[in-house]
């Protein structure tokens, strides 16, 4: 009985320390979010006055929970996110059921989870959330539940073997091609929404991918890609370098650049903004 009313307590405080919580991040003009792509690719240092909090592998989902939960606190001028052809497949819908990835989802999203808005439309593992959840509240009360504000983070290599691997991982799933996620192009609108409500300026971009990548995109993916990119660009600035060709030695591996290949791009981008 003791046991279950200690962790029981814990949880129970460690409930209202994170409800109450403000994300502790600087009070910048731009924000940058996404995935690992803008992550490894965009440093916020060479900005007048950005941060960079992607994070590898999050999904449009986590992204917009993230970003209502930051506006409690504070509003940007700009939100930069990234928009590449594996942002919007059913890859990211498996991020909450698969082990490969819902362990660390869940350690990021538990905060900021609404998990009833999804649940009818992707597959969550409860089983690995409650465990999840039981491992960060439990066993004593935490200061800090914010697990889901990352940073640029990059090194300068260049190994282009992994693109078969980069593939499989991104565009099928137990050998079988994956269609487009309307949960991750409805979180994206919803990101929209939200920055509109804001009056928050919304810009997309993509990085250059290496052509052992590209070539390999399914052409259901890139087609609905390429349609989205016209669409978008309409009402947003839209910065898509996705199949610009950059020399091999600015790549880290063959969908992300290194940190040589994330300062050309930076600069090029920033140029850009500069002279529109």
């Amino acid at each position: 009985m003791l046991p279950i009313l200690y962790f029981g307590t814990n949880m129970i405080i460690n409930y209202f320390i994170y409800n109450k919580q403000l994300v502790d991040i600087k009070n910048t003009n731009v924000i940058i979010v996404g995935d690992s792509h803008p992550e490894k690719s965009l440093i916020p240092k060479y900005f007048y006055d950005a941060q960079n909090i992607s994070q590898p592998g999050e999904p449009y989902v986590l992204t917009y929970w993230k970003l209502k939960k930051i506006f409690n606190s504070y509003i940007p001028d700009t939100l930069i996110i990234g928009f590449a052809p594996q942002n919007i497949t059913q890859y990211n819908d498996l991020k909450f059921s698969d082990e490969r990835w819902s362990s660390e989802m869940f350690k990021r999203s538990y905060p900021i989870q609404e998990f009833t808005e999804i649940s009818n439309a992707i597959s969550v593992n409860y089983k690995t959330f409650y465990k999840v959840l039981w491992k960060q509240t439990a066993f004593y009360p935490k200061t800090n539940h914010v697990n889901y504000i990352g940073n640029y983070s990059n090194i300068n290599r260049s190994d282009l073997s992994d693109s078969i691997f980069a593939i499989e991982t991104h565009y099928y799933h137990k050998g079988a091609e994956l269609n487009v996620s309307k949960t991750a192009v409805n979180h994206l609108d919803s990101i929209i929404q939200l920055c509109n409500s804001k009056n928050i300026e919304l810009i997309m971009t993509s990085n250059p991918v290496h052509e052992k990548y590209l070539k390999k995109i399914p052409d259901v993916i890139m087609n609905k890609y390429v349609g989205l990119t016209n669409k978008y660009r309409i009402d947003h600035i839209m910065y898509n370098k996705t199949t610009e060709k950059y020399p091999d030695s600015l790549y880290l591996n063959s969908d992300h650049l290194n940190d040589n290949g994330a300062k050309k791009f930076t600069q090029e981008f920033i140029d850009y903004l500069k002279n529109r």
